[in-house]
């Protein structure tokens, strides 16, 4: 059976209560001075601690949840000098007028202490882009008095200013996103990196290899900075790499150019020159750029590239994790090739756009059986057997037939986490095959007697598939999306939500997308 929720603390139970009467408090929507009072007998009498622990689980709930209005307010109530986290990136994205009125929060609340603040702004129309300068205009002032950050996301909505601000107030900053973000370009990542204007137009010119110029301390802190889909050009890419020694990632797709040609030009530029990246982006590696990584990466253990960079990653050695673009094409041979050399040493395998590229299970296995997560498109020919799979704890697959799902099944037994998608081969089986007695065989074979969570985007799979989980999969805790499970009819679906209530079992059941949870289902499959 799945496992039972726990009994809540003390404390837990104290901060359920109290959140529920903010939440009624604040919606009676009282004058200025009630509000003021709200807040000053919040202050007075939950301490920092209670605090913060109540605007962290607030800003976690996703924006279906709890509205950013909501966590405004609430925000406007805790909030003061002493917190030290707001960060709501986990529970969706804002649009402009809402990051407006966080900014209004974030400014009435003085919360200038903190060490971690996140926003996610996504852009509608041209129009929203054009008030983006007006509305961070608003948070500048709250912003220069924040020292003391160390983990930043303004995606969407950084700009010179803020890049200004953090390198010359924010010694301790380590990460840094601002992805998305059309004010960001050379100079807004020289007014974060140098001290001084004339330094900064003199990396403008590319003149990367000059020493002695004044750098702000973020330099010596930064390990993350994501600059993807910005206007940065590989100037920047150069600086950051030449400037910030501890720099690890640049958490993301750099499409102004090749990384690797710009580590090439500082390598011969200052000789032996090496960097501490530990993941890497870049759409196409040479030869002679994976020469160059196994000499100036020595720390270099994840790899986001094309598959057409295949043939040249083999000499790469110390590479765990790998992430190809096949973009729709067929690249089986060339991985197949690459796994015949480096198949052992990986840990992480992901082919994005990989739909007509489908790899032949028993080849997988064998020439990698030290995966532990795999995202791709399998099949198996027939006649061959596939040797069991034990490291493999977490996979997204692509399947066209029963007998592929089957035996993957049967051979990857220490699965936590699976998510099927079926395709169907022209003339072939449908999701229908996908059924209870699939389901059953599996678990009565030893199969998935590990697993967590289990998401199979359309299947025929009913009650008695799921009574089977439940009863063989212990640690079970997560069912989706069951709207397309077309052998679930609404009582069934009804009667399973009792019976998680019945047994306070922790189990989540998603009906379409993942911010649903227990209640909504409850309400969407009471019997007519």
């Amino acid at each position: 059976m799945p496992p039972h929720k726990p009994i809540l603390s003390l404390t837990d139970t104290c901060t359920e209560w109290v959140l529920d009467w903010l939440f009624r408090s604040l919606k009676l929507q009282g004058s200025a001075k009630e509000r003021l009072q709200q807040r000053e007998y919040a202050t007075t009498h939950l301490t920092s601690n209670i605090r913060q622990r109540l605007i962290n689980i607030i800003f976690q709930q996703h924006m279906y949840k709890w509205s950013l209005s909501s966590k405004c307010s609430i925000l406007e109530v805790l909030g003061d000098t002493s917190t030290q986290c707001i960060d709501f990136t986990k529970g969706g994205y804002a649009y402009v007028d809402e990051v407006w009125q966080f900014y209004r929060s974030l400014n009435i609340t003085k919360v200038i202490n903190l060490t971690r603040l996140g926003i996610v702004c996504r852009l509608k129309t041209e129009s929203d882009k054009k008030y983006v300068p007006d509305i961070n205009s608003t948070f500048y002032r709250a912003f220069s008095q924040m020292k003391n950050l160390r983990w930043v996301t303004l995606k969407g909505v950084a700009d010179k200013t803020f890049l200004l601000t953090m390198g010359t107030n924010c010694p301790h900053l380590e990460y840094l996103n601002i992805a998305e973000s059309l004010k960001i370009d050379d100079e807004a990542i020289a007014n974060l990196l140098i001290r001084d204007t004339s330094s900064a137009e003199s990396q403008r010119s590319q003149q990367v290899g000059v020493h002695h110029i004044p750098m702000n301390l973020c330099v010596n802190s930064l390990k993350m900075v994501c600059i993807s889909e910005t206007n940065v050009t590989l100037t920047s890419v150069g600086m950051l790499l030449h400037f910030v020694p501890n720099l690890e990632s640049f958490g993301g797709d750099i499409h102004a150019g090749s990384v690797c040609n710009v580590m090439k030009d500082l390598h011969l530029k200052e000789g032996h020159k090496s960097f501490k990246l530990q993941e890497l982006w870049d759409a196409r590696i040479l030869p002679q750029h994976a020469s160059l990584l196994n000499v100036v990466c020595p720390h270099l253990t994840r790899l986001n590239t094309d598959a057409s960079s295949l043939g040249s990653l083999k000499s790469l050695s110390s590479i765990t994790s790998l992430t190809l673009s096949l973009y729709y094409q067929n690249f089986e041979n060339d991985i197949y090739e690459y796994l015949l050399e480096n198949g052992e040493k990986l840990k992480e395998l992901i082919l994005v756009d990989h739909i007509n590229c489908y790899l032949d299970l028993s080849w997988l296995v064998e020439l990698a059986p030290n995966l532990e997560h795999l995202e791709a498109s399998v099949r198996l020919d027939e006649g061959l057997e596939v040797l069991k799979w034990p490291s493999l704890k977490t996979a997204k697959l692509t399947v066209e037939s029963s007998r592929v799902l089957l035996t993957f099944l049967s051979s990857a037994y220490e699965l936590t986490d699976l998510d099927i998608t079926f395709v169907r081969e022209p003339y072939q089986e449908t999701f229908e095959c996908i059924n209870d007695d699939l389901i059953i065989y599996v678990v009565v074979e030893g199969g998935l007697k590990k697993l967590q969570k289990l998401k199979i985007s359309e299947c025929a799979i009913g009650l008695k598939g799921i009574d089977c989980l439940l009863l063989h999969c212990p640690d079970l805790t997560y069912l989706a999306p069951l709207a397309f499970w077309h052998g679930l009819c609404s009582q069934d679906l009804h009667s399973l939500v009792q019976r998680i209530k019945e047994n306070n079992w922790q189990l989540k059941l998603i009906m379409r997308t993942d911010w649903e949870d227990g209640k909504e289902l409850l309400e969407a499959s009471k019997p007519q």
